[in-house]
């Protein structure tokens, strides 16, 4: 198999962006055109199965390809975690599940997919899979605040981050422990987002101001595009 080289907003990633925004809003408009009930009992158990089978299949593939190593692809990045915890969000409609998403997802994998890190695609398939995987992540956060009137609240933002920072010390142990860079703790990303700043540690601090910046963004947009939900 021939080498894959990732070129940021080349016209395959602009192609990728442009299709998963389109997807989401073709689904979330009219998904009841294509038989899909908002209050689906069936679609969460769909979405959670698409999800679970991303991760697996991809992992899968690197095995068969040789591109395999427990110093990268164990499911220890923070979408990947994230993955499993949309299932429990999904499946239970569990608020902190939820929120954990709305965090992970909104701000994290929107931005894997804006400015991914190139140095985990050795293979064309490897980029098709984390754009699918990042875009399938948001979508369970979109579906379940749509679909559900599951929200996110400002009061809920430092629950997330100290949870987020409990989840960093586990990694960090990981880390120590197999040399590898799991959630980019050791190592800073290949990556061109704007909201990575500095070396190691200053970096880490910074994702996390900006993080903490732009969930706040998205929950101000979600009170101000969708209906209030009484506590």
């Amino acid at each position: 198999m021939a080498i894959y080289t990732f070129k940021l907003f080349s016209a395959e990633h602009i192609v990728s962006i442009v299709s998963v925004i389109a997807f989401y809003i073709l689904f979330l408009g009219y998904h009841e055109k294509f038989g899909i009930k908002g209050g689906s009992k069936i679609f969460p158990v769909v979405l959670s199965a698409i999800l679970v089978t991303l991760d697996i299949s991809e992992d899968i593939i690197r095995l068969i390809s040789g591109h395999y190593s427990i110093k990268k692809d164990l499911p220890l990045q923070l979408c990947n975690i994230g993955l499993y915890v949309a299932v429990v969000a999904l499946l239970k409609k569990n608020q902190t599940a939820f929120e954990l998403i709305f965090y992970w997802g909104l701000v994290g994998a929107s931005q894997a997919i804006l400015t991914p890190d190139g140095d985990l695609f050795e293979l064309r398939i490897y980029f098709i899979f984390g754009q699918a995987y990042h875009g399938a992540l948001i979508l369970s956060v979109l579906w379940l605040m749509i679909n559900h009137n599951m929200r996110m609240k400002m009061k809920t933002i430092i629950k997330v981050v100290l949870i987020t920072n409990l989840l960093v010390i586990f990694i960090s142990l990981v880390n120590y422990l197999l040399d590898s860079n799991y959630m980019f703790l050791r190592v800073r990303p290949n990556s061109a987002s704007p909201f990575l700043m500095g070396d190691w540690p200053i970096y880490i601090i910074m994702v996390q101001v900006y993080s903490v910046a732009i969930v706040s963004m998205f929950i101000k947009l979600q009170d101000t595009l969708l209906k209030p939900v009484r506590s």
